[in-house]
């Protein structure tokens, strides 16, 4: 406890009062962290533009022990995406994947793997706005992966024969992978090209995968969609809010 220096990427920000904003964090050395920016909603506000959602900055704050909000005493801009802010179908989804990881990202636990790839995702699309959907995806599959409801994607998990390039796999209700044998064609049917680009997910950055020239209309990636989001409505037990929206606004673009 004490007085805490690092990464983060910022979530969300609510009023707090009349003059403070309560501020929710995804750091890289402390997790989940939700803190108080004392006179943030202030004119000549120390803070500025820093606690804009996806900023990537450098913060400190003070960490009291027994209490769940911690007190944020600097917090300097890394990078900012501002540019974003003009993309509805770009804001859609940065709401959608903040909401991901407040689900399955407990507080106060440590995950660099996770702060890297919000990171690199963030990244991505600043720099590809064009592909959203590409980067969606891409965050969804590792977000699944990291909470540990991904299923492995490389064998059957009855015969555990590794699966071919192109040949399609049936899920059964515990979300596990097989084959047409094991399975008797039975369950939900991934195709083999959705299968393959998602593990391409697990091999490429998301900057690589979202400028493979993917297009969003074609099938392979519309079933993609379909199959993440079944995941995650699976994980949680219900359908993030966000993602209705995202769905939304992409398909008003």
């Amino acid at each position: 406890m004490g007085l805490v220096e690092t990464e983060a990427i910022i979530l969300r920000s609510y009023r707090l009062a009349e003059a403070d904003k309560i501020v929710i964090g995804l750091t890289k050395g402390a997790g989940v962290v939700r803190g108080v920016a004392h006179g943030a909603r202030r004119l000549k506000s120390k803070y500025g533009a820093s606690l804009e959602p996806f900023t990537h900055v450098a913060l400190q704050f003070y960490e009291k022990e027994g209490r769940e909000l911690v007190s944020l005493r600097q917090v300097e801009i890394l990078k900012s995406y501002f540019a974003l802010a003009q993309n509805t179908e770009a804001v859609h989804a940065l709401e959608y994947w903040s909401e991901l990881v407040l689900e399955f990202a407990p507080p106060h636990e440590p995950n660099e793997k996770l702060f890297r790839m919000v990171k690199a995702c963030v990244e991505a699309l600043g720099e590809e706005p064009a592909r959203i959907e590409a980067c969606a995806r891409y965050f969804e599959v590792w977000m699944l992966k990291l909470a540990g409801f991904l299923p492995d994607l490389r064998a059957c998990a009855v015969c555990g024969r590794s699966f071919t390039e192109g040949e399609s796999v049936y899920v059964n209700l515990e979300q596990r992978l097989r084959c047409a044998i094991c399975s008797k064609r039975a369950g939900e049917e991934w195709s083999g090209q959705a299968l393959t680009r998602m593990r391409m997910i697990r091999r490429l950055g998301p900057l690589e995968f979202a400028g493979a020239n993917l297009d969003k209309e074609s099938a392979v990636s519309q079933e993609m969609a379909r199959i993440t989001q079944r995941l995650i409505a699976r994980a949680l037990e219900r359908t993030p809010r966000g993602q209705a929206s995202f769905i939304l606004a992409a398909s008003e673009k």
